[in-house]
């Protein structure tokens, strides 16, 4: 089986070091040390039970409290796409000012959508 395509490092500056996404091992534990590890921020226990009960009440990607399909983070609704959630995704970021536990600024997410909005293509964070 052929190996994905290596590609520079994201990390900002223009690394050199090849990888197959994302950032290069120095960058991605400087990228942990600076924003700290997913427990600390509070995803931890709690959160997973709390984002699994959500999945099971909102199980489409771009739904949220009230029920409805949202497509403002959502390709899927976006497209009409009928697509299973796998992550709970705060709508405003936890660090740009939104509400932790509030469930009104919960959405859920496919992996493909909450990758587009927070960053992996760079663009949400």
């Amino acid at each position: 089986m052929p190996s994905a395509l290596l590609r520079p490092c994201s990390a900002p500056g223009g690394c050199p070091e090849l990888v197959e996404h994302g950032l290069c091992a120095k960058h991605a534990k400087a990228n942990e040390q600076r924003r700290g590890t997913a427990a600390s921020r509070g995803y931890g226990y709690r959160w997973g039970q709390y984002s699994a009960a959500w999945l099971r009440r909102h199980p489409l990607c771009g739904e949220r409290a009230d029920g409805e399909l949202h497509d403002e983070h959502s390709r899927c609704a976006q497209e009409g796409r009928t697509t299973q959630a796998t992550l709970t995704d705060h709508i405003v970021a936890v660090n740009q000012g939104g509400a932790f536990w509030q469930a009104s600024n919960h959405q859920s997410l496919c992996a493909s959508c909450h990758g587009a909005k927070d960053g992996e293509g760079r663009f949400g964070r």
